[in-house]
């Protein structure tokens, strides 16, 4: 599939291709090529705002739930990876915002439990998307996700 418009970086003809997106999560690198993009031959990647959130969020989603070590700059990038305050994420996750922001800043461990729960919400966080990321849960699909998004330490 080609688009009709050019790169914009090039000027080349976009197609359809694979793309590697590579995001620091904290102390993890996670390479993500699980999408197929707008891509030139040059390989520019055409992205949007919602491609780039949600590889955000499936970065987010592989640490969490596959790194066996989570600190703060892992918690933190997935509180921005949904766009929340430590408020919000706090109120969501029923605990003081001051919790958030130990968490954040290592002065807390973050416990196995709200390690899940912010799993949960970072899965389930797009409303749209609520009933898909359940059934990701119900089929397993997430230990699929993670076959093709791969953390590796930094």
């Amino acid at each position: 599939m080609t688009s009709n418009h050019p790169c914009e970086e090039c000027g080349a003809q976009l197609h359809q291709g694979s793309y590697v997106k590579r995001t620091r999560v904290g102390r993890y690198r996670v390479e993500d090529d699980s999408q197929t993009v707008p891509i030139c031959v040059k390989d520019h990647p055409e992205l949007t705002i919602e491609d780039l959130a949600g590889y955000e969020r499936r970065a987010a989603v592989v640490v969490l739930s596959e790194a066996a070590d989570v600190g703060g700059a892992e918690i933190r990038f997935a509180r921005k990876s949904l766009g929340l305050t430590q408020a919000r994420l706090a109120a969501l996750m029923d605990v003081a915002p001051e919790t958030v922001s130990r968490w954040e800043t290592g002065s807390e461990a973050m416990s196995r439990v709200s390690r899940l729960a912010l799993l949960a919400i970072v899965v389930g966080f797009d409303s749209r998307r609520m009933a898909e990321g359940l059934a990701r849960f119900e089929t397993n699909a997430l230990a699929r996700t993670a076959e093709v998004l791969h953390v590796r330490a930094a």
